[in-house]
């Protein structure tokens, strides 16, 4: 006894790592013939509702034989018994059973049988049988004992294969909808750019070709929102890539006060509409920033946007620019309103609202810039100051002298 069992458990072993089913139980019905000592064996998986069979895999009868057979058992006559009973059954002589169907036509002759049920953490998965035990008359205890345990090892590998196939399943339908996503991403990107191009295009000339003093105010609107609109495609399509871990951010050695400046330029026309004073002090011998000098851009870019939209006509927007700890800090201040105490983090997630602007949201400026500056190993976060305006704190990684 225990020279199979060791026997069983040496071919046994690579059972729980087969991530294929068919694998599994080829190889349960070739181990079970071999240590148990039969000529024939099968496996019956049972089908939904575990009345019939909906698989069967055989050992000992070839493929030519096998075409000959008809189709394979559905789980009648002593088959059914053992999945109806689930408990083992030993017989010296099924043909002489009372619930034996006998056998189709070719069937090779088998007498001497033994099947166990295969029972998972659900219930009865199948059973496994063994008919025409090759040294002796008839099957053991032993045998049964040995059969059991086979069962048991077969029904976790069972369970373990089907949930590989399951997890490959899920993950090809998760592929499938991310590339549909993508697609209608692309979609939404090209069709909206196309009809706001002439959008922006022909406001822009209303509005910067022409005496400030005679363009209407409504050309100043349409220009600020068609800009708005395509801004909130990029923001879109960014949030998008970062999802799919499709946004890579191009690193290189870059001065920190010329991304700022930079981006105070591309800020100028909104704060010249409310008369707003752009600022920015840096602090002497900064070191350089090892960081993706666009992404900080489009960074600072939301951020002055929004101290503008908040801060009063005829104020100051100030970015200040420090070192501190392996970091260059951009702090960007404004004199509006500011973040209200307790919504320092409410206002990075896309999916909380105000009241009474459910249908709007917060947009999505400040959680994709969070997204962004995490991305390049470093942060923002936004202070609560009653009173004292807007604070927004950009960090990012600084090259250490």
């Amino acid at each position: 006894m225990q020279e199979r069992l060791r026997h069983l458990e040496v071919a046994t072993a690579a059972l729980i790592t087969d991530a294929s089913l068919d694998e599994v139980l080829h190889r349960v019905v070739q181990v079970a013939a071999q240590v148990i000592g039969s000529r024939y064996a099968a496996i019956g998986m049972a089908g939904p509702g575990g009345n019939a069979l909906e698989s069967f895999t055989t050992y000992g009868i070839d493929r030519a034989l096998e075409s000959t057979l008809g189709p394979p058992p559905s789980g009648h006559g002593i088959l059914g018994l053992v999945m109806r009973e689930a408990r083992p059954i030993r017989l010296s002589d099924l043909t002489k059973h009372p619930d034996s169907r006998g056998f189709p036509p070719h069937h090779p002759v088998m007498r001497s049988f033994l099947g166990v049920p295969i029972v998972g953490r659900r219930g009865v998965l199948g059973n496994l049988y063994l008919t025409e035990k090759t040294n002796g008359d008839q099957f053991t205890d032993e045998d049964e004992d040995i059969a059991i345990l086979l069962a048991a090892k077969t029904a976790a590998a069972v369970e373990n294969a089907r949930h590989h196939e399951e997890s490959a399943r899920l993950l090809e339908e998760v592929q499938q909808l991310h590339r549909a996503r993508e697609r209608f991403f692309a979609m939404v990107n090209h069709e909206l750019r196309n009809a706001l191009s002439a959008v922006y295009g022909w406001s822009e000339m209303l509005v910067r070709k022409r005496d400030p003093t005679t363009v209407p105010r409504a050309a100043f609107e349409v220009l600020d929102s068609a800009r708005h609109a395509i801004g909130l495609i990029d923001d879109l399509l960014d949030l998008s890539r970062l999802d799919e871990d499709r946004l890579r951010p191009n690193i290189h050695e870059v001065e920190p006060t010329s991304m700022a400046r930079r981006a105070l330029t591309r800020v100028t026309p909104a704060a010249d509409l409310k008369a707003i004073t752009l600022q920015v002090a840096p602090t002497p011998k900064l070191p350089n920033c090892a960081t993706d000098a666009g992404r900080v851009e489009q960074i600072l870019v939301n951020l002055l946007s929004n101290a503008i939209k908040y801060a009063p006509e005829g104020s100051v927007v100030r970015i200040t620019i420090a070192a501190r700890a392996a970091r260059v800090v951009y702090t960007v201040e404004d004199a509006g309103p500011g973040v209200p105490a307790g919504d320092e983090e409410k206002i990075f997630d896309i999916y909380v609202t105000k009241a009474g602007e459910e249908s709007r949201g917060l947009g999505l400026g400040l959680p994709l810039s969070r997204r962004l500056a995490r991305l390049l190993g470093g942060e923002l976060r936004a202070m609560a100051l009653p009173g004292q305006g807007g604070r927004f704190i950009l960090e990012v990684p600084a090259i250490s002298s």
